[in-house]
């Protein structure tokens, strides 16, 4: 205990820094036999645990001792291999990473300075294995213009999906005892400063594209919602309010990233996790928020898995020699992954959009633009995309539309520009079902595909999206527009090449059924 004292209570050049040096030295120096090394490493980590909870005293002693431990430990951390003694490196973080841990479980809470060194020898074994990492969102990289929002849908930019390769053992035994604390740090996030928040955000965001997919789960799905919800309490705090406002949408980028996983699990957890997100604390943003959510989150997202999504598509083309109709009737009946991801994120904003049309997102500057957006994305769903996401895009337009009904006031004149908007996007949409009927078959898309068949479900959330056009402003329509809506639904009540349906003359179709209604 006496030494314990000099070393915590003593000017450190009396003794922490002669120790501590000499052991450093030895776990340095790739000459040492490595029994003699790992042996040094494992001294030294007692020493830094023991002195953290030995340590009674606060205020300046208080941080300079928490600072030494850390500081030798960063340097244990990362010590540099050398002459193919790799295993032994491997070992020595191990050790510190273990002993890191143990700091954190026993005296993480009295912590006060070091945490940017924490999350840095977290995050060094949480590096991703990337075979292509040009989709892979980061939140410096954000998109703010309806040009580059769109791009993606009329088929300009190469970017690819997030690809993971396997990690090395060596690396995944790190990773594993690193998130370890990494978890122990998310149950004390309350003495976190915002800029160690932020730090804990891009660490959480590293380990959620890990290899590892439970790591990567927990960390899209159980670790970021505690941190949002720890953001969102501190965001009460009037003087707070901006700064951790800051934070929270930095978060909501980092999610965004994972939306992009090569995984389908993670992608699942990360864009439930976002949207939940956004629909618990939607009411309590600010306009400038859902300003920077609309532009640098959904609709940059939507962009993100249009991108994977066609991808999915060329890789068909390209392993398929046959004819673009035989390609394209092979793709509506496979199940992608990334379609499944498309609607989920479709879904979840036609959530949002009728629980805060009214409230937040028509009072949006930006308005105008955005519905305009939102709109083109789910024309182009409906032309190009699978029946599974053009449903869900349809779907998601029909729920707008109903939570439009509401705008009363200054609103109104706003509403009634989204709905002649959306009635464009019906005469687009309606013309390809039309030409389809009359086998007038369109052009490829952009990548050589046929356009796929209407299912009847796809058909039906078109007539639905129609009829609550109609319900809402179609007293003002003149004779043209009526007969051109007559000519559509005529369109689609003939349309016969559904593949979820095989003709019957004897029975009605699934739409016709519903216009029976």
């Amino acid at each position: 205990m006496l030494n314990i004292h000099r070393l915590i209570y003593r000017d450190p050049e009396i003794a922490w820094n002669t120790v501590t040096s000499h052991l450093l030295s030895v776990i340095c120096n790739p000459t040492s036999p490595p029994s003699i090394r790992q042996q040094a490493a494992e001294v030294l980590d007692e020493i830094l645990v023991v002195v953290p909870r030995n340590l009674t005293s606060t205020g300046p002693l208080q941080a300079q001792v928490q600072k030494q431990v850390l500081d030798v430990l960063s340097r244990q951390m990362f010590v540099e291999p050398g002459y193919g003694s790799s295993a032994v490196v491997v070992d020595i973080q191990r050790l510190a990473l273990e002993t890191l841990y143990k700091i954190l479980q026993f005296s993480g809470h009295s912590l006060v300075v070091g945490w940017e060194l924490i999350f840095e020898m977290l995050g060094s074994v949480a590096q991703p294995v990337t075979g292509s990492t040009e989709a892979s969102i980061s939140p410096s990289q954000s998109t703010n213009t309806t040009a580059s929002s769109l791009s993606v849908l009329t088929g300009s930019g190469r970017n690819r999906p997030l690809s993971l390769q396997p990690a090395p053992k060596s690396s995944a035994g790190l990773t594993r005892i690193a998130f370890q604390s990494l978890t122990l740090v998310c149950d004390s996030l309350d003495s976190l400063s915002p800029d160690h928040l932020r730090l804990c955000i891009t660490t959480l965001g590293q380990f959620g594209r890990q290899q590892d997919t439970n790591i990567a789960l927990t960390a899209a799905e159980s670790l970021l919602w505690g941190v949002s919800d720890s953001i969102q309490a501190k965001r009460k705090n009037a003087e707070k309010e901006p700064e951790y406002s800051e934070l929270w949408t930095f978060l909501l980028l980092e999610l965004r990233g994972l939306c992009t996983d090569a995984r389908h699990e993670v992608r699942f957890g990360a864009i439930q996790t976002l949207f939940r997100t956004l629909q618990l604390y939607g009411a309590t943003l600010s306009l400038e928020t859902w300003d920077e959510c609309m532009w640098k989150v959904i609709f940059p997202l939507l962009d993100d898995l249009s991108i994977a999504v066609k991808q999915a598509r060329e890789e068909l083309l390209d392993a398929e020699p046959s004819s673009s109709t035989t390609i394209t009737q092979t793709f509506s009946t496979h199940k992608n992954p990334w379609d499944e991801s498309k609607s989920l994120s479709l879904q979840s904003i036609g959530t949002l959009f009728h629980d805060f049309l009214i409230s937040k997102i028509m009072y949006l500057a930006s308005f105008a633009k955005a519905w305009d957006a939102f709109v083109e994305h789910v024309t182009m769903s409906f032309l190009r995309d699978s029946r599974l996401i053009s449903t869900a895009a349809l779907r998601c337009l029909d729920k707008a539309l109903k939570a439009s009904k509401n705008a009363g006031g200054d609103l109104h004149a706003i509403a009634v520009g989204a709905w002649e908007r959306v009635w464009t996007a019906c005469d687009d949409m309606g013309k390809a079902v039309v030409s389809a009927t009359s086998n007038r078959l369109p052009p490829p898309d952009e990548v050589g595909l046929m356009p796929m068949p209407f299912t009847q479900e796809s058909l039906l959330a078109f007539v639905e999206v129609i009829q609550s056009a109609y319900s809402l402003n179609g007293s003002t329509w003149d004779l043209e527009r009526i007969q051109r809506m007559l000519a559509i639904l005529k369109g689609i009540m003939t349309y016969s090449s559904s593949t979820d349906y095989r003709p019957d003359i004897d029975l009605l179709t699934p739409v016709q059924v519903s216009s029976e209604e």
